[in-house]
């Protein structure tokens, strides 16, 4: 996990960097000089409630949106002056309730994720196939293989999902909410993969709801809250009490210290107070 391996990105790494970036849509800034960076060999949470700009920022960063103001660059390279084609070998992008209205085989569906590096007259090589093959293993869907993914579950869809944009083998991830929909078992496997990725040098933004989840697996978060950025660093830093209440209007408990603690959102604020009158004590 986080804190046993630890790849301690260094400074110098690269990756992904957002400065100062905001979108305006008429009066309204969704975003408003939002900076952040992911770099290779770690997991970085986003974190916020619904509506505060997380899925609107990942579709920047991955090229589907163009922001009204700030940059985007990729390795240092500004992202509006990268071939397309390269960008989509190096990002893979996994929006938020993902899914395929074809009824294609799960197995079809994950090699959709080798399009990057194939041209309209190229076959599908040994290594596409290989490539596809450790995406279904790794994400537990090899026994989906042959089935339609209209057929799927939520959860076994949202794993067959995840596993294209594998099978792309890109350096970094952009992932919107991939463990909503899964069971606990399956939550924990997906951050665990993420974890393996993260050892193999490899970076993922992840959004994420589940603080206990973020504070166990992220190396750092971001919380985003109306458009802006209100904390970010290490999870037993940027989740304190009062960041959570603010972003969330929540009251949280934390069991255990440090990097170790589990963040457990208890009860609701009601005009700035703790509502305790639900739920057992």
């Amino acid at each position: 996990m986080r804190n046993a391996l630890d790849p301690s990105p260094t400074a110098s790494a690269t990756g992904l960097r957002a400065c100062d970036v905001s979108l305006d849509v008429g009066n309204r800034a969704l975003l408003d000089r939002v900076s952040l960076h992911v770099r290779p060999g770690e997991v970085v949470g986003l974190l916020g409630p619904n509506g505060s700009g997380k899925s609107t920022l990942l579709r920047i960063l991955a090229r589907l949106a163009e922001p009204t103001g700030g940059t985007v660059t990729l390795d240092d390279a500004p992202m509006v002056g990268l071939d397309r084609r390269i960008t989509a070998r190096t990002l893979g992008y996994l929006p938020q309730s993902a899914r395929s209205e074809w009824p294609i085989s799960a197995r079809e569906t994950v090699m959709l994720g080798r399009t990057p590096f194939l041209s309209p007259v190229s076959r599908i090589s040994e290594a596409d196939r290989t490539a596809v093959d450790e995406a279904l293993a790794v994400t537990d869907t090899s026994h989906l293989a042959e089935r339609a993914v209209t057929t799927l579950s939520g959860g076994e869809r949202m794993r067959v999902m995840l596993a294209r944009v594998l099978a792309g083998e890109p350096t970094l991830l952009l992932l919107d909410e991939p463990v909503t929909g899964l069971d606990p078992r399956h939550q924990l496997e997906a951050m665990i993969l993420l974890d393996r990725l993260a050892q193999d040098g490899r970076g993922t933004l992840v959004v994420l709801h589940d603080l206990t989840l973020a504070a166990r697996f992220c190396h750092r978060v971001y919380v985003l809250h109306e458009g802006m950025v209100v904390a970010e660093g290490p999870p037993a830093r940027a989740l304190d009490a009062a960041t959570i209440a603010a972003a969330f209007e929540v009251e949280a408990r934390r069991i255990g210290e440090g990097d170790n603690a589990l963040i457990v959102p208890w009860s609701v604020q009601v005009n700035g107070s703790e509502d305790r009158n639900a739920g057992r004590r």
